[in-house]
């Protein structure tokens, strides 16, 4: 009998509880809703043998993306194992909130068989690291980028003396996993004007790159975004006389800076439709004429610009 309880004692201090699994999140979201640290809270909820790994530990990877579909949200989460190996779960659901909740359920019982008969915890923030951790900035799993590439149709009011057409098309890069959501953006714009005196006619040419930088962006709901930028253009106006007693061609460079606000509606998926407006300053206010008598066309002090087009957004 001494035998035997001194055989069982061992066995039950060797037992002890069962360790955390360390893991590195990859969050990203071409839906617009959702968040990083809900998604760490309600996997902290599930279970407790899971845990964020630190710097240079070696981990499971858990990737969790949501995309926009008909009639709700699709979310994916891949496990990618220390060894290689990969796993795949796509949830459908309403919103994204839902299938946020029912990813972090599929992470917890990976690791846990009764996450999914646990009472979830409130959602609440992730605990800070303890300071005696390596300061190392800003989770990666946090700072996620998207690209988005939109065409447009503009219109200006200081290429020629009348409301000008143009296009322009461009790309963006958002830093999604920051509290603002800043991002920047270069364009490339084309305009074309005829204009007309008494001395004859003109073509007017404007070709510009644009320089767009966004420290903040507003979503007052879902699928909506809207972004105060500073602009800032460089690039050539040309014009062209005909129909005159002696036709000549004249450029100048195009330099000017301005305010914008930039809106866009997300329509379905990576589908979104965009809109901008702009205040802008041209530096060289030089003038066009066929007569030093008769003024063609002359830059103003200030310039409006109006676009509208779609756009994708990639990852």
């Amino acid at each position: 009998m001494l035998l035997a309880l001194c055989s069982m004692t061992g066995v039950a201090r060797g037992a002890g509880p069962p360790m955390a699994e360390p893991f590195r999140l990859v969050w990203s979201s071409s839906a617009g809703c959702g968040d990083a640290r809900n998604f760490l809270a309600e996997l902290e909820g599930r279970t407790s043998l899971l845990r964020e790994a630190q710097q240079d530990e070696h981990a499971i990877t858990l990737i969790v993306e949501t995309f926009r579909v008909a009639g709700g949200v699709r979310g994916q989460l891949t496990v990618r194992h220390p060894d290689g190996s990969l796993t795949m779960r796509e949830v459908p659901g309403l919103d994204c909130r839902e299938v946020e909740s029912a990813m972090a359920l599929i992470a917890a019982l990976m690791v846990d068989p009764l996450a999914g008969s646990a009472v979830r915890a409130p959602v609440k923030a992730p605990r800070f690291s303890p300071p005696s951790r390596p300061a190392a900035g800003p989770p990666p799993q946090l700072a996620t980028w998207s690209w988005r590439v939109e065409q447009r149709l503009t219109a200006h009011t200081a290429i020629a003396p009348q409301l000008t057409w143009g296009q322009a098309a461009g790309v963006m890069l958002t830093a999604d996993g920051w509290n603002m959501r800043p991002s920047v953006g270069l364009s490339a714009h084309m305009a074309h004007a005829t204009t007309r005196a008494s001395a004859g006619s003109a073509e007017l040419e404007w070709v510009a790159g644009e320089l767009a930088v966004c420290p903040l962006s507003l979503q007052p709901r879902e699928g909506w975004d809207w972004r105060a930028c500073g602009a800032f253009q460089l690039g050539r106006l040309r014009g062209i006389g005909f129909q005159t007693f002696d036709p000549a061609e004249k450029s100048i460079v195009w330099s000017s800076a301005g305010a914008m606000l930039q809106g866009r509606y997300q329509l379905l998926g990576p589908l979104w439709l965009g809109w901008e407006g702009e205040f802008i300053f041209p530096f060289s206010r030089e003038r066009f004429f066929l007569d030093p008598e008769e003024t063609l066309h002359r830059v103003p002090w200030w310039e409006l610009g109006f676009g509208v087009g779609l756009g994708l957004r990639f990852f």
